[in-house]
């Protein structure tokens, strides 16, 4: 059976991915330091607080907190794009993933198999853990009942569903 996918592979993730991993740490980072920065401002008596707000805070805290927020929001937007694409192929005793980082997994080395909400199926082997994500429903039940069919046999594999 051959089918189109998008997949992850842990540990060999994309630098889009890594890119979005700093900029999440960048801007809550920015957010710490901000909380740090307030910290004596909140020993001031009230005029001197309000003197603080009014002179202060829109010149420094409104900026770091804009760049915080964006590079944040940079994250989310750049986590969406840690897919690869590439086809899969599975075979009597062999699946084999060839796209940008190429998998190939016994299924006698198979320990878990996990079947997850919106079409997608993570496998985890003594080799290497792979998500993969099915375009459609259809090729997602096809592949997923021909992979029961073939890991079944087999006793150390344990099957999940999440939903």
């Amino acid at each position: 059976m051959k089918a189109d996918i998008k997949y992850t592979v842990r540990h060999h993730s994309l630098p889009v991915r890594n890119l979005a991993n700093v900029l999440f740490g960048f801007g809550g980072l920015l957010i710490l330091l901000l909380d740090l920065i307030w910290m004596p401002f909140k020993g001031l008596t009230p005029e001197l607080q309000a003197f603080a707000i009014v002179h202060i805070i829109p010149d420094i805290f409104l900026d770091i907190h804009v760049m915080a927020f964006v590079s944040i929001a940079s994250g989310f937007v750049l986590r969406l794009l840690r897919w690869r694409t590439g086809k899969i192929e599975l075979t009597d005793e062999k699946l084999i993933i060839a796209g940008s980082y190429y998998v190939s997994i016994w299924l006698k080395n198979m320990w878990e198999v996990d079947f997850r909400a919106k079409r997608k199926i993570r496998l985890d082997s003594n080799v290497d853990a792979v998500e993969i994500k099915f375009r459609t429903e259809k090729e997602f039940v096809d592949f997923s009942d021909r992979l029961i069919k073939l890991v079944a046999p087999i006793e150390s594999v344990k099957f999940n569903t999440t939903n």
